[in-house]
């Protein structure tokens, strides 16, 4: 496993950065009354603020759950379900959803990254730059991305037998999902270290460090267009909802683009880095950034619909669903806000934080590994804990499926 991957890099420097800003606004305020530590705002294009006069202090629980709408949830029950993670140790298993049992475990000898089920199959890459196909512990196959031997620190995706991922030496490649051998590979100009999104019309959406979003041909690997956002593209990753692509930029810029053909409909200026892959839901996009703030914007115009001032970086993807967006900050705290007005609902506080993993939600449980070494379970209502299952090391993004 590298000594400090991408990731864990942008983190070191952004708690340094974070620091400054907060000393910087102390200073200013000499004494005055400071900005509140959480709550919502209708600034469509606020400044960061920062607490001016104390340390925010996250609450460790909330009851307030009104907002929520809990839903029934078709397919398999939560018993035949299995929860997909690794941890930095290189350790990669399966847990029963509902129990939080083990049910098998494999090394895969350096870090994963956040897998991808399909039909008992498990896909995962790790931050030694290989990919891996997992059938209920027992590793099928076992492949370097890419002859250039880079690092990969995003998910994979599977489309019409093909497995899709990138490196941080920007190469986008397909492998055969039955042999792992590779396909195609496509270079950008920069480094990837975000995930690629597959979509079922075949085309391919990756956002680069050279500052452009990239749409491909998922069948062979050729340019269907780029779209330059004038800033490097590094931590976050493309959504894409209705023929519309979202993806965010270093220079705080969330961009909707029509996937069709590569041009602007419109571009929110945030107030800081924007990291992780935007959620979209209920007519909303929602996103973090190193601004301290969430921020929920309209799908059709761009404009804020409202902000959330947390106590730190927002460097996680979110999760929406039940009518609350579900992200993590590097304060330490998992938050539950209402998809209506940003409203906090609850929360859940890990002392170590949640590092590289960010909420999966499903059946009305909230899945977060955290930097303790645990993976939880929580109640999506509530942030109760259900049940908990501890690791080796710090649990890292997990998935769900059969």
């Amino acid at each position: 496993m590298p000594a400090t991957h991408p990731r864990r890099a942008a983190f070191q420097h952004l708690t340094l950065t974070a620091l400054l800003a907060i000393c910087a606004a102390l200073v200013a305020c000499g004494g005055a009354g400071g900005g509140s530590s959480g709550g919502v705002s209708a600034t469509a294009s606020a400044a960061p603020t920062y607490a001016c006069c104390h340390t925010p202090t996250p609450s460790p629980s909330a009851t307030v759950t009104t907002q929520l709408q809990p839903t029934n949830t078709p397919g398999p029950s939560l018993s035949q379900l299995t929860v997909y993670a690794g941890d930095a140790n290189g350790d990669f298993f399966g847990l029963n959803a509902q129990t939080g049992s083990k049910r098998w475990s494999v090394s895969v000898s350096s870090e994963p990254n956040k897998p991808l089920a399909n039909n008992g199959l498990v896909y995962v890459t790790t931050q030694g730059g290989y990919v891996l196909a997992i059938n209920a512990g027992h590793i099928l196959w076992q492949a370097q991305g890419d002859s250039t031997g880079g690092a990969i620190d995003g998910r994979p995706a599977l489309y019409n037998g093909l497995l899709y991922a990138a490196n941080d030496v920007g190469v986008i490649f397909a492998l055969d999902a039955g042999s792992g051998v590779q396909r195609w590979r496509y270079p950008t100009g920069g480094q990837i270290s975000g995930s690629v999104n597959v979509q079922s019309d075949g085309t391919l959406y990756a956002g680069s460090s050279d500052g452009y979003l990239y749409a491909l041909n998922a069948g062979d690997g050729s340019l269907r267009w780029r779209f330059a956002t004038g800033a490097a593209i590094e931590f976050t990753s493309p959504a894409v909802a209705n023929g519309v692509v979202f993806i965010g930029a270093d220079n705080g810029k969330l961009y909707a683009v029509n996937a069709s053909d590569g041009t602007q409909r419109w571009a929110f200026q945030s107030g800081g880095q924007i990291f992780g892959r935007p959620a979209v839901d209920n007519g909303a996009v929602y996103f973090g950034s190193n601004d301290y703030r969430v921020v929920a914007v309209s799908v059709s115009s761009g404009q804020q619909l409202w902000s959330f001032q947390t106590g730190g970086s927002v460097t996680g993807s979110p999760a929406a669903t039940s009518g609350a967006v579900f992200i993590t900050s590097s304060d330490g705290v998992l938050y539950a806000l209402s998809e209506a007005n940003g409203g906090k609902l609850w929360t859940f506080s890990r002392g170590g934080g949640f590092g590289r993993a960010w909420p999966v939600a499903s059946h009305g449980l909230l899945f977060i590994g955290a930097a303790d070494g645990n993976l939880y379970a929580l109640n999506l209502m509530n942030g109760a804990v259900t049940w908990r299952y501890t690791a080796g090391a710090a649990v890292d993004a997990a998935t769900i499926g059969l």
